[in-house]
């Protein structure tokens, strides 16, 4: 099957189309900066799940702590002595203030 000079012209047209584009989306990723934080990451200490809900919350109310995680305040500690080496994540250049073992531990269980 021989494609008519319309149709080829068509298909000439979408690959170029579609070339501009990739050539688009590769000079937007170059040109971005690589040392930029997402405006989500810095507002995470104030704003996140574990410093709103855990913290000002669930860490004052026992009952509601074992509600919640189905762990007392006590066992969550010692299930996170357990793992912490495991998961947590040192600071690096990149990650200045890595998520804590803590606040995985609490997104896992919940």
């Amino acid at each position: 099957m021989s494609l008519t000079k319309k149709q080829k012209c068509i298909l000439k047209l979408l690959l170029l189309q579609q070339v501009e584009e990739e050539q688009a989306i590769i000079k937007y990723v170059l040109s971005k900066n690589k040392n930029e934080v997402h405006e989500m990451y810095l507002s995470r200490e104030a704003e996140g799940f574990f410093s709103i809900l855990i913290e000002k919350h669930l860490w004052r109310d026992e009952t509601k702590f074992r509600e919640f995680f189905r762990l007392s305040w006590d066992q969550f500690n010692y299930v996170l002595n357990l793992v912490e080496e495991d998961i947590k994540t040192n600071p690096s250049i990149k990650i200045r203030k890595p998520i804590t073992a803590a606040e995985k531990l609490a997104v896992t269980l919940r």
